[in-house]
């Protein structure tokens, strides 16, 4: 089974639990959900997609509020679940203006799709940063798009979603980013080369991937996600949480080169990697 859902899921809203019945079918309760973020939008979407492939029938609740209800039609999400899923719920009107600027709704993301989603990621970033930041929060982003589509693209797709938030209900201005894959996930990724083929738990592979130089194959890449921690963090602090297999990953650093990582094991595992991306707006 890809993914266990008894209780609520890590990374998830408490007030978003997925849950598994006997019957096999997955029931997302977003009912009680006041907001909704690129990382609900996108695992949403894994999940669904994820129960279509292993067990068939989903059920997602939509949310009492319109307004939220409106704002995940808006970021196509409904859009996205596959024909098996049924939601339950009054669907508004879609009336939809240009935030083109501002967000970038929930879309599949394979290698045919990710140099649009790459540009469009592009603009948000500069139009909310300005030239030289947006250009290093591109290519932060840019490194979880490459993780997606090189080795994360699995049979129930990958899924990524983006919002620059002007501060007005968040506090500050920030953009998150998030991508939710159901590929082969970050241990078996890094066993693929034989330097690093003793892994045996995703806590230690997420821990792993980290740390600079470190990667699923012996080609020269880059270094992967600590590039991605530098060269946003250089923006404004900067916040990165990964989640793979059992393992649970957050890492943050300020613009101080100030960097913290903590690691734990979660009870659910899934396949497949998520990762949230959140960049402050620093003047």
């Amino acid at each position: 089974m890809i993914l266990e859902l008894a209780g609520r899921h890590p990374l998830l809203r408490a007030d978003l639990t997925p849950e598994r019945r006997a019957d096999q079918v997955v029931t997302i309760d977003a009912t009680r959900l006041r907001f909704i973020s690129p990382l609900d939008l996108t695992a949403v979407a894994a999940i669904a997609h994820t129960t279509a492939v292993t067990s068939g029938k989903s059920v997602l609740r939509l949310p009492s509020d319109p307004r939220v209800t409106s704002y995940l039609q808006r970021m196509d999400l409904l859009a996205q679940l596959p024909e098996s899923t049924i939601a339950v719920g009054a669907v508004p009107f879609d009336v939809r203006s240009d935030h083109h600027a501002t967000l970038l709704e929930t879309t599949l993301l394979t290698p045919e799709t990710a140099p649009d989603v790459s540009e469009r990621i592009g603009l948000l970033a500069l139009a909310n940063l300005g030239a030289s930041p947006g250009a290093r929060v591109a290519r932060s982003v840019g490194e979880l798009i490459d993780n997606a589509v090189s080795h994360g693209h699995g049979q129930a797709g990958a899924y990524i979603a983006a919002q620059a938030y002007t501060g007005k209900t968040t506090g500050t201005r920030r953009l998150e980013v998030a991508i939710c894959d159901n590929g082969i996930g970050v241990l078996a990724h890094l066993r693929r080369n034989p330097d690093h083929a003793g892994l045996t738990d995703s806590e230690t592979a997420l821990r792993q991937a980290l740390q600079p130089g470190i990667s699923g194959t012996r080609d020269s890449r880059g270094n992967g996600l600590p590039d991605l921690l530098r060269q946003a963090g250089t923006t404004g602090p900067t916040r990165l949480v990964v989640r793979s297999g059992s393992g649970l990953v957050r890492a943050a650093r300020h613009r101080t080169g100030m960097r913290t990582v903590s690691t734990l094991a979660a009870a659910m595992p899934i396949q497949g990697t998520w990762a949230w991306l959140r960049v402050s707006f620093a003047p």
